[in-house]
């Protein structure tokens, strides 16, 4: 398990949203072609957003390899440990089996040396290749058993496949028996042709990936099927736990809604993980509302872009009771990702 240090009399605050990038994965991703220009294949970032990307990325640089180098802006943003995870770039998702899996060992090997540097104050977290689900399983297996990483993290499509399709179900069991966590966290939009313009393919595409990928999830049985697996939604679960009633009205009236699950789609919103990085403090005690204190924990989406650079005072400041507070700002994460706090001394030691 990971361990932290004591913080002055209190349970450490645990961000589970940041991000790394590392330039020898970037490389490896830039030299996988991708063919044609449907949905999905496109850059990630729009040539609208290109130069501001690659302002906020070179801002940030050291940010994002360096773990030293985060450690001022989390004292400043009053962070003790941060959750490390790397989205793979979208075209690693468009290599073969045997390119994917060197480029998800490569960020597992990478992702490790970063956490290792500092694992009081770093967890990491790994990838896959899924589009490959024979190098997928054996990687499931060694990103934790080798390299010691606490979860997975997926995108919320793969090469236009939803997660609950049948041929992820192998996945899905084996994340099960690992009892480790998949963090679903979008890659800009899919179908993205209305979005382009106004950042709208991350304000409003991403929300929408997240909804649509948990509603695969759970139309396609994948909860009913694995009630033991762990699944962690980015930026508070998108659109779809603030506006449940119309699943729940189609489930009522459609055959082919309630031939499938056994339950409302609302009533499976307690059945994942969600972070706070939703950014509007209003929210965030609906979400609780919607799927209890225990299944929301802190993130800010740091280093580069959209960051909640308060996240603390995000979770403090919006009235919620002092024990749903403290499990947002702690409790969940070091459940979920066996963050294991060392023993206190005994009195009258040093």
């Amino acid at each position: 398990m990971a361990k932290t240090s004591h913080t002055a009399g209190r349970p450490p605050r645990i961000d589970v949203h940041t991000h790394v990038a590392f330039p020898e994965i970037l490389a490896m991703a830039r030299s996988i072609k991708v063919h044609g220009s449907g949905p999905g294949k496109r850059d990630w970032v729009p040539a609208e957003s290109r130069q501001e990307h690659a302002r906020q990325t070179s801002a940030i640089d050291d940010k994002l390899t360096d773990p030293r180098a985060r450690l001022a802006d989390m004292k400043a943003m009053g962070v003790d440990m941060q959750v490390v995870s790397m989205n793979l770039p979208t075209p690693c998702y468009w290599a073969n089996g045997r390119q994917g899996a060197e480029i998800a060992r490569a960020c597992n090997r990478l992702m490790a040396e970063f956490v290792n540097a500092m694992p009081e104050r770093y967890v990491g977290i790994g990838v896959v290749a899924l589009q490959d689900m024979g190098t997928t399983l054996k990687e499931l297996d060694y990103l934790v058993h080798e390299f010691g990483l606490r979860g997975v993290q997926i995108p919320s499509s793969v090469r236009n496949h939803d997660l609950g399709a049948a041929h992820f179900r192998p996945f899905w069991a084996r994340l099960e028996a690992l009892g480790i966590p998949a963090i679903v966290h979008p890659r800009g939009f899919t179908h993205d042709d209305r979005l382009h313009k106004f950042f709208l393919w991350n304000s409003i595409g991403q929300p929408l990936e997240e909804a649509l990928a948990m509603a695969s999830l759970i139309h396609e049985g994948i909860l009913d099927a694995y009630p033991k697996v762990k699944i962690v939604i980015s930026h508070g679960g998108g659109y779809l736990p603030f506006y449940p009633g119309r699943s729940d009205k189609a489930f009522e009236s459609r055959p082919e809604v309630h031939s499938r699950i056994g339950k409302k789609p609302s009533a499976y919103m307690r059945s994942f993980f969600y972070d706070s990085v939703i950014f509007d403090r209003d929210m965030l005690p609906a979400l609780v509302k919607r799927v209890g204190a225990g299944r929301i924990m802190m993130g800010s989406d740091y280093p580069r872009g959209e960051i909640e650079t308060d996240p603390v005072g995000f979770v403090s400041k919006a009235g919620l009771p002092a024990a749903d507070r403290d499990k947002i700002l702690s409790g969940n994460a070091q459940a979920l990702f066996g963050i294991k706090m060392p023993a206190a001394p005994a009195r009258g030691t040093r």
